[in-house]
């Protein structure tokens, strides 16, 4: 019994010393630095010399004195410094009663010059941010850590079967082109060369859910625009049906599209995992009977995208219409939806790496779904 009772004593008196100095610590953060300077102008925080003096008397510490250019020839900061306790540095003092934050998990040891006398110093860094610049997504002001956000997830493979299509893409604004690069001045908003515009993107999007998901999918080309543009979601709704007929309903079924903007207007991109990539909105009606089931789809197919890629989404994420052209053919499957991939300022190749994120998010929601 007496032993457990010194035992019980002895653990109090450590978390009574490791508490006065996290308080020492915390106080030292917020306290002013004192107004005085010594003979190099170097101001210190006296807060933490007074706290050494009475915590630590053995190595009493005047706070009245000023401190010596020569921080050799000061017996105080060498015997400070002996312990492994840097006044200037009040980290070390909190790290020198708590061990578990003087070793090398989330904390680095760095040297630095000392300014005051040329000497070489550790400074104990919490955290340190090590990230590269191919490791960060930067999102308004919030920088994110992408290094573990890859495009494609293996555990996502199924087997293809080519006979049983799961994903359909069309394109009711079939020849919506995008820029060639930055460098592109052109004021042409649409390109009779499909592998410029949207078509390309739906390429991308079926080869990477066939070759990395097992998805089988198609991507139709058939231009609906050209002629009569006011009928391109009529004419649109005819290639839709004659799909319907042919395979029965799709798992998803994307009208893909790129946003059309002034040409003053922003380029709408983001970073991720180092590559430009243009922005990602849908279009739906409200009034169209199968909008309840439609918007839990999009709902999901949202929080993957935030989930996995933050900042792919547009910040409207969903605009949202009440009828459109007869409601852009989404009465005619609860897995219909409209996709727009960036705008007309956007580039090619920007459009066709969000494909590739698009594609990874479409097979999450099939494949990753128990």
């Amino acid at each position: 019994m007496m032993r457990n009772g010194v035992k019980k004593d002895s653990n109090g008196k450590k978390l009574f010393s490791v508490l006065v100095f996290i308080i020492i610590f915390l106080l030292g953060l917020i306290l002013p630095k004192s107004a005085k300077a010594d003979n190099g102008e170097k101001y210190l925080n006296y807060f933490y010399v007074m706290a050494i003096n009475n915590v630590l008397a053995v190595i009493k510490s005047s706070n009245t004195e000023q401190q010596s250019t020569n921080s050799k020839n000061n017996i105080k900061v060498s015997a400070l410094s002996f312990l492994g306790m840097d006044i200037l540095n009040p980290l070390s003092i909190v790290t020198k009663e708590i061990a578990y934050l003087d070793n090398n998990k989330g904390s680095a040891n760095v040297s630095i010059d000392n300014e005051s006398n040329g000497e070489k110093r550790k400074v104990f860094i919490l955290n340190p941010f090590n990230l590269g610049d191919k490791q960060v997504s930067k999102v308004g002001d919030k920088v994110i850590d992408t290094s573990i956000l890859g495009i494609y997830n293996p555990k996502l493979k199924q087997t293809l079967n080519k006979a049983k299509p799961r994903v359909l893409i069309y394109h009711s604004h079939t020849t919506e082109s995008y820029l060639a690069s930055d460098n592109d001045k052109s004021t042409d908003t649409f390109n009779m060369d499909l592998t410029q515009g949207v078509c390309e993107v739906g390429d991308e999007i079926a080869k990477d859910l066939e070759e990395d998901y097992g998805i089988a999918a198609i991507n139709d080309n058939t231009i609906h625009n050209v002629g009569d543009y006011n009928g391109s979601y009529k004419k649109s709704r005819i290639t839709l049906n004659k799909y319907l007929k042919e395979y029965g309903n799709f798992d998803i079924i994307i009208d893909l599209h790129r946003d059309g903007v002034l040409l003053t207007h922003k380029n709408e991109k983001t970073k991720i995992n180092g590559v430009d990539v243009a922005k990602v909105m849908f279009v739906m009606t409200d009034e169209n009977p199968r909008y309840a089931k439609q918007k839990k789809l999009v709902t999901s197919m949202i929080g993957i995208s935030n989930k996995l890629y933050p900042g792919l989404m547009d910040n409207r994420q969903v605009y949202l219409y009440h009828w459109g052209y007869d409601f852009y053919s989404q009465d005619r499957s609860d897995n219909a939806m409209l996709i727009e991939v960036g705008n007309n300022n956007t580039t090619i190749e920007q459009a066709k790496n969000t494909g590739k994120y698009l594609s990874r998010i479409i097979a999450e929601q099939l494949n990753g779904k128990k």
